[in-house]
């Protein structure tokens, strides 16, 4: 049988007919009207008319089709499903089965034998669920890291909130005088868009420069007025050349390093740029909005961001894909018209490579495209800075950070015996017979509710939510970013102190490499051992071995190397 019947080429399909249509018609019929009136005007078969007024009352289709798993069992499934899926541990097509066949045995349901063969619930199972769960769909997931998923927390964010609010209420800055600050890379191997091809092609193919490119370093500022200022860019050169900014957005600037990534110079460099165009001073400071980047929280920059009436603000690190404005809504647009005009470079040039000193002049195209103020609003406003907005996000989108979301080692609890079940029973193998749980009986014991009833078993209960263990207490390491206002004069403090320790560890390693350079080396004086052959008739009775040789090089007799093993062997010894 075919896994979804099809019915014959030109078939009439059937149709339903209202439940409430048909006892009206019914009810037509026994008041006196004609049969072929009645199906008329209600748009019914005349025999299917007959057939329900020969009965003495309507009723309706007494079948269904047989499902495995109950529309309960099945909805309890789905809404498993889905948080597991918010949970960022969605489950595969395989492991849906599974978990659906040892859901099946654990509640004693009746199901093919196939599925104790295999281990697994069936295929056709899988579609008709998929049909039947109109909510659920096959999807691909983004991947994303473990620490961007659970570093995104109730905690880590309200007090992010918490330090945004008390910039505020003392500096009372407009929207005009907050600003976000972020670097992205683009490279001189576009990413090529959906072409028209021909249909059914296995294989379609875009010119693109090289198979992999040189990353330029592209920094933007945008403030919540939807304002921003010219791109700032780093060069993975060593020197500086002037065409680096040929056709580049209008007074755009520039720097060089080995890498082509923000460092704390080049950053020292940025800030003077974005005074430049924006004159902060100390009776009208302006507020920027950064991630957590060593190079945004070198002490020099501190001082410089000071002395010129800029406040720093960093979110907590791994939420940038959500406390961004940039991220959000801004990078986005800029990656997709970039490598719009990159695939317009190709055409326009055929046979010739996109190189760095090219990448200006499709950063010109495509900045100005994406930094319009309709995007920028919409990014402060989604990450909840402007207006500010601690309640933007929904109990969904914390979900990820459930896994960690777990006690210090002093306030653990021991676990209970229905977990201690659960996290026992393996996911490759069947479930033995329901254990009784003091958690399952206190819910549906047989005295509180009369009468003996079935245990019944969650999809959790078979495959628990994923829970991270205990916190580990060590302080070796770096120690854990977080949310801070590094303009404020304690962080100040510390990172002046955390600088000046590590300008002196440097200037000790320093130290110690150049004494060790400067140090005397010793000459070490080689011996050379001549070997001398020994008469036979001596050397054969002796069983000692050979005298070392003496410093004051008199002339004595070796025995050979082969000889002096010989002697040494344990094997030889008597």
């Amino acid at each position: 049988m075919p896994r979804k019947y099809v019915s014959k080429q030109g078939a009439m399909k059937r149709v339903p007919y209202d439940p409430e249509a048909l006892k009206n018609a019914v009810q037509a019929v026994k008041d006196g009207a004609a049969y072929k009136t009645v199906a008329r005007e209600f748009k019914i078969n005349v025999m299917t008319l007959k057939r329900l007024c020969r009965r003495d009352s309507y009723v309706q289709p007494g079948f269904t089709n047989r499902q495995i798993l109950s529309k309960r069992h099945e909805d309890e499934l789905g809404a498993y499903l889905v948080h597991m899926s918010k949970m960022y541990y969605g489950l595969t097509v395989v492991q849906l089965r599974k978990v659906a066949y040892q859901f099946a045995k654990a509640n004693k349901m009746k199901y093919p034998s196939s599925w104790d063969h295999s281990q697994q619930a069936g295929r056709d199972w899988y579609r008709g669920f998929l049909e039947r769960q109109q909510t659920l769909s096959l999807r691909t997931p983004e991947p994303t890291s473990l620490a961007r998923a659970t570093a995104f927390n109730k905690h880590t964010v309200a007090e992010f909130f918490g330090n945004l609010t008390a910039v505020f209420n003392k500096h009372e800055f407009t929207a005009e005088r907050v600003w976000n600050i972020d670097e992205t890379g683009v490279t001189t191997v576009h990413k090529p868009s959906k072409i028209i091809a021909v249909k059914g092609s296995k294989q379609v193919g875009k010119m693109t420069s090289a198979e992999r490119g040189e990353l330029v370093t592209v920094c933007a500022c945008i403030n919540a007025a939807g304002g921003h200022i010219p791109p700032y860019m780093i060069f993975p050169r060593k020197n500086w050349q002037d065409r680096f900014l040929n056709h580049a957005p209008p007074s755009s600037d520039a720097t060089t390093h080995p890498s082509g990534w923000m460092t704390g110079d080049s950053f020292i460099k940025f800030l003077k740029h974005f005074v430049r165009h924006v004159q902060p001073n100390a009776d009208r400071k302006h507020l920027i909005i950064m991630d957590n980047h060593e190079s945004h929280c070198s002490f020099d920059a501190l001082n410089y961001a000071k002395d010129n009436g800029i406040v720093l603000l960093t979110i907590p690190p791994h939420t940038s894909h959500k406390l961004q404005p940039l991220d959000r809504t801004v990078f986005g647009p800029l990656k997709t018209f970039y490598s719009q005009a990159a695939s317009n470079f190709m055409l326009r040039h055929p046979g010739r490579t996109i190189t760095i000193y090219d990448v200006s002049e499709l950063l010109g195209e495509a900045f100005p495209r994406a930094m319009v103020p309709t995007n920028i609003i919409s990014g402060f406003r989604a990450a909840g800075i402007w207006p500010i907005n601690a309640d933007i996000f929904t109990e969904s989108e914390f979900m990820t950070s459930l896994v960690t979301d777990r006690p210090p080692p002093s306030q653990l609890e021991e676990p209970t015996q229905r977990s201690v079940i659960a996290s026992d029973c393996p996911l490759s193998s069947p479930l033995e017979e329901p254990v009784q749980s003091s958690s399952v009986s206190e819910r549906a014991s047989p005295s509180s509710l009369g009468g003996s009833l079935p245990m019944h078993f969650s999809p959790q209960d078979i495959m628990p939510y994923p829970k991270a263990g205990p916190r580990s207490q060590s302080s070796r390491g770096r120690k854990r970013g977080r949310t801070r206002i590094l303009t404020d004069t304690p962080e100040k403090v510390t990172i002046e102190e955390q600088s000046n320790k590590k300008l002196a560890k440097i200037a000790e390693i320093e130290m110690k490499r150049k004494i060790k350079e400067n140090r005397p080396t010793k000459k070490t004086v080689r011996q050379i051992f001549s070997l001398k052959k020994i008469d036979d008739d001596t050397s054969s009775d002796s069983d000692e071995c050979p005298p070392l040789p003496s410093s004051s090089g008199g002339k004595k007799s070796y025995a050979v190397m082969a000889r002096v093993i010989e002697l040494l062997s344990p094997s030889e010894k008597k």
